[in-house]
């Protein structure tokens, strides 16, 4: 297991009390069968927002077919990747079309929030609108999705990211993706006003998350250990 937690998971389970975040990273450390990964959307990301690169003027958008062949040639190893990845990609696609955006790439550090691990909490790249410019956030899953608090979280790291740590996106919106959980996987735009929390707090909320979750991981070591199914020596 990796000991790096998501960025989802750690958004939904933040500024709740010590008690409930163990109860949920007990269940997260259990043993669980991951079907499919979205790597595959992940690589054609750019070719699916219609990514712009400055110094070659403006590119026409790649053709559905186009990112369809890539994404099947991607998945020819991972079969139980292929619809999800497809369908993802066709709802994205769709709404960057329907919505006249073109990407533009960024080059923005990543969130240091004391714990051995950088965070991203946004893609980088900006989507532009006719009207508007906004960084993106990606909530992919069918279940266990960001919840009401959990987009708090979110889009607050996502202003101390972009806004805070550059004063030229200071006007940026930020965005958060949901795909609905229906066949289609429909992109359904969620915007903030205000963030709720300051660098300082998320950090903090961040650290406690971490030392709950890593008091887990040395007891389930222990454990182990105890009745024989050693990882090794304690030193």
């Amino acid at each position: 297991m990796s000991s790096r937690l998501p960025e989802t998971d750690l958004a939904n389970w933040a500024f709740q009390p010590a008690f409930k975040k163990r109860e949920s990273l007990e269940r997260f450390i259990l043993p669980k069968k991951i079907k499919g990964t979205y790597e595959p959307f992940r690589f054609v990301f750019g070719d699916v927002v219609n990514k712009q690169l400055p110094l070659l003027g403006e590119q026409e958008p790649t053709p559905w077919n186009v990112i369809e062949s890539e994404i099947q040639r991607l998945c020819r190893s991972k079969p139980d990747s292929l619809q999800m990845n497809l369908d993802i990609a066709r709802a994205t696609h769709t709404f960057i079309e329907q919505n006249n955006v073109a990407a533009l790439p960024v080059d923005i550090t990543s969130l240091v929030f004391g714990t051995g691990h950088l965070y991203q909490f946004g893609l980088p790249l900006l989507l532009r609108y006719p009207d508007r410019t906004v960084a993106v956030f990606l909530d992919l899953r069918r279940t266990n999705y960001l919840s009401i608090e959990g987009r708090n979280f979110v889009f607050s790291a996502m202003h101390e990211r972009f806004r805070t740590a550059y004063p030229d996106l200071a006007e940026i919106g930020l965005q958060v993706f949901r795909y609905r959980n229906d066949k289609a996987r429909t992109v359904v735009p969620i915007d903030v006003a205000t963030p709720r929390y300051s660098l300082d707090e998320l950090a903090s909320d961040v650290r406690e998350t971490y030392e709950i979750y890593h008091s887990l991981l040395r007891g389930d070591e222990d454990r182990k250990r105890r009745s024989g199914g050693a990882f090794g020596p304690l030193l």
